[in-house]
């Protein structure tokens, strides 16, 4: 059985050479939206590559997006939440939804969560 160390050793070095091939690929200089899962909560960021800035962040720990009967905020229906409401701090911040973006979603995998917001991104306009 391998070790906790070596697992996250393989955990960094795929989600540096993940990273690596978006910036790679990333010649048109499209903005990158970050999708980040931890054990209660979701995030997701807005990137400018080009300029090394954040534009946006939005998480379930905002009040605007949390519930007092669960405890837990990392479902899917939470993701698609999650999806809405950077799709309006996208807007009020006067970001195009259709110039292209990039969808990063780290070293996880493309179902559940992450598959939902995507999907939710989509839905609102988005162009991934």
């Amino acid at each position: 059985m391998p070790s906790i160390a070596r697992l996250n050793r393989q955990k960094t070095k795929r989600l540096a050479r993940v990273r690596a091939s978006l910036r790679r690929g990333n010649r048109a200089g499209k903005r990158r939206i970050y999708f980040h899962v931890s054990g209660k909560h979701l995030y997701a960021q807005v990137f400018d590559d080009a300029a090394g800035k954040t534009l946006l962040s939005c998480s379930t720990l905002d009040k605007a997006l949390q519930s007092k009967e669960t405890k837990s905020f990392t479902n899917k229906a939470y993701s698609a939440k999650l999806a809405e409401a950077l799709v309006s701090k996208m807007q009020t911040a006067k970001l195009k939804l259709d110039e292209g973006y990039i969808f990063d979603r780290g070293a996880k995998l493309y179902h559940g969560r992450v598959k939902s917001f995507a999907d939710a991104l989509r839905e609102k306009g988005v162009k991934i």
